[in-house]
């Protein structure tokens, strides 16, 4: 299997588990004038927002980030249509070695699927026949989503207010943390 495959298959599994073609999407349009390729990379307005403690878009930023919430039960809720929240893909961490790694053992797989198949079947293999290895490969941490809330009409500065309620369990884990 190739690594471009592995990849597609990401991307695929990615679009087809994505909300942002359904139906009900379908009411909103996307308008930029920006090319695909340019960024404007922004951290998120939440760390220095009065409301972060106890705001349910928040609350969504920190499920999907598997980070420990502020506030397990928030009750504040931004108006309808806000806040913005741009989503950053990138590549995983030690990706390149993962899928590297993942190559050989599929071939390796491939290979002894197709001498059991032999086996059992005369000594040969039909070429429109579909092989597969025991092992399954799980490839969800081929790419980091990284999830900012860049606009909010309600937002209400309040510098590091984050900081100052950072949940124990991130100060534990990471006494040097600095949000970004």
């Amino acid at each position: 299997m190739s690594r471009l495959f592995l990849i597609a298959a990401v991307a695929v599994n990615t679009i087809r588990h994505s909300d942002a073609f359904s139906p009900a999407a379908q009411q909103f349009q996307l308008h930029s004038k920006q090319r695909a390729t340019s960024s404007t990379l922004q951290m998120c307005i939440c760390i220095h927002c009065k409301h972060v403690t106890n705001c349910i878009a928040y609350h969504f930023v920190e499920k999907q980030h598997r980070q420990p919430h502020m506030n397990n039960d928030p009750t504040w809720e931004p108006r309808d249509g806000s806040p913005t929240i741009e989503v950053n893909i990138r590549k995983g961490r030690g990706i390149d070695e993962e899928l590297a790694k993942m190559t050989v053992e599929h071939e390796e797989e491939t290979r002894k699927a197709e001498e059991a198949f032999m086996r059992e079947n005369n000594g040969e293999l039909p070429e429109d026949a579909i092989l597969h290895g025991e092992t399954k490969y799980d490839v969800s941490g081929a790419v980091a989503y990284e999830f900012d809330v860049v606009a909010c009409e309600d937002f209400v500065e309040e510098r590091d207010i984050w900081v100052k309620n950072i949940p124990e369990e991130i100060r534990l884990a990471n006494p040097d943390f600095v949000p970004t």
